[in-house]
């Protein structure tokens, strides 16, 4: 009976590192969620920078080209408040053994 709240605990962390910040996420980090397309990616910024912060889905809703299904669709990848995300850095490329 503990184990699958265990199962559940461990994946939390996983969920918490994959959001983006809809008010601090530069276009990039916006268009790696799924659901949004370079597009809806500028969209959002551009709400942004005439409204200010989005508080929540409803606010969101409120951006053109976030229709209902598009915010299904990255409900569990955005966050409207915290930290912005800062992705993992790429590993370094090894050398060669041949120089």
């Amino acid at each position: 009976m503990l184990r699958p709240y265990a199962v559940l605990a461990a994946l939390l962390p996983v969920a918490a590192l994959a959001t983006v910040n809809v008010n601090t996420a530069q276009q990039t980090e916006l268009q790696r969620t799924k659901g949004l397309d370079k597009y809806k990616a500028k969209s959002l910024i551009e709400y942004r920078a005439r409204n200010g912060t989005i508080d929540g889905f409803t606010e969101l809703a409120e951006v053109p080209g976030f229709t209902p299904d598009v915010i299904e669709k990255v409900k569990t990848e955005v966050a409207f408040n915290g930290d912005a995300y800062v992705p993992p850095k790429a590993a370094e490329k090894k050398k060669s053994a041949k120089q």
